[in-house]
């Protein structure tokens, strides 16, 4: 009589860096029935450098917690979820970790903007994964979008809003009439703003990400440097007083355009008064938005919650159960071109 025969594959390990806001997001989402779709994940280790501290948050049978970046690094872990900020150290555990033979899981935009082409490459020689899709956009999968699912045409425009923080503040500003101080600190008491959200207001963090879809989009490698940007922190009230009687509100938009012919990136992040009716105008509270434009599909919209936690954790496990479903797949590096010049276009700033 013939028997039916069941494979059971071995579980993917996942080590956390951080404990912070995303970090510990996903950590309770991997250490619940409400994981991911597949019970095949084990969070196994958390690296945090108060772990003696933090380890109380997280009551889980058969999680590890450390202090030690190499007990993280010489695990059985096969994913690393680096979820601590900032450019170092973060960077050069996440090249240690492919190096080690992991695949790494990163919502770290400052580090794929900076480093994304160098660390796709390691990622592909080392045959591991390096995905990202929690750096830009939060829940928006704004990344797969353009990476995936537009891979087939040539994308010629990029119109967004990708900083959740600001845009929670700016639309608090238009409902409410407040000053910005108030909307800050109404953002930062729903969890949609850090203790210092500079980066956000002043538009750094959305030029890293814009950056970093400047290369998936057109190829191109781009310093965020090179983005002009005018921070959203001196909009007041009376700049929505006067938007309104023009038909706008104000949103801190980051746009790019590539003109292929004369290879020119026109890029830049800044306030600008957007129409009412605009998908921009209706992009509230931490949401994202963009509308992507391509030569043969025409313009198509997406949108998302791009601030908190709970958001972000959503793109950061997405990219762990792709990586679950087949984790000796390799991503072949991206090809990206430095012989072009870039422009700005910022008149219509506010």
């Amino acid at each position: 009589m013939r028997k039916n025969l069941v494979t059971v594959s071995s579980p993917c390990r996942v080590a956390l860096l951080g404990f912070g806001t995303v970090g510990s997001a996903v950590a309770r989402r991997l250490t619940t029935s409400d994981a991911v779709a597949s019970s095949n994940i084990q969070l196994t280790h958390i690296f945090d450098r108060r772990a003696g501290e933090k380890r109380a948050a997280l009551p889980a049978d058969g999680v590890v917690w450390t202090s030690s970046i190499d007990e993280v690094l010489h695990s059985g872990a096969d994913i690393i979820v680096e979820a601590i900020g900032g450019v170092e150290p973060a960077a050069g555990w996440i090249r240690a970790a492919l190096l080690a033979g992991k695949s790494v899981v990163t919502a770290n935009k400052q580090v794929v903007a900076r480093h994304g082409a160098a660390l796709l490459t390691l990622a592909s020689r080392q045959g591991r994964q390096l995905r990202f899709e929690a750096a830009v956009g939060g829940a928006m999968p704004i990344v797969r979008a353009i990476g995936e699912g537009l891979a087939g045409d040539r994308i010629t425009r990029l119109v967004a809003i990708l900083n959740g923080t600001t845009n929670a503040v700016l639309s608090q500003m238009e409902a409410t009439g407040c000053a910005m101080d108030a909307a800050v600190r109404d953002a930062r008491a729903r969890g949609f703003a850090e203790a210092d959200p500079s980066a956000d207001l002043d538009g750094h963090d959305a030029r890293a990400k814009l950056a970093i879809l400047c290369a998936l989009a057109f190829g191109l490698r781009v310093d965020p440097s090179q983005i002009e940007t005018r921070s959203s922190a001196s909009v007041a009230a009376a700049d929505f007083v006067r938007a309104r009687l023009r038909g706008a509100t104000i949103r801190q938009i980051a746009a790019a355009e590539y003109d292929y012919q004369t290879s020119t990136l026109t890029a830049w992040v800044a306030p600008v008064e957007v129409d009412a009716s605009s998908i921009f105008a209706r992009t509230t509270g931490p949401q994202n938005a963009a509308l992507i434009t391509g030569a043969h599909s025409g313009e198509i919209g997406i949108f998302g919650a791009g601030a908190g936690g709970d958001a972000t954790a959503v793109a950061v496990l997405g990219d762990i159960a792709a990586i679950a479903r087949d984790k000796a797949a390799v991503v072949p590096a991206p090809v990206l071109s430095s012989k072009f010049q870039v422009l700005s276009s910022l008149l219509e700033a506010v």
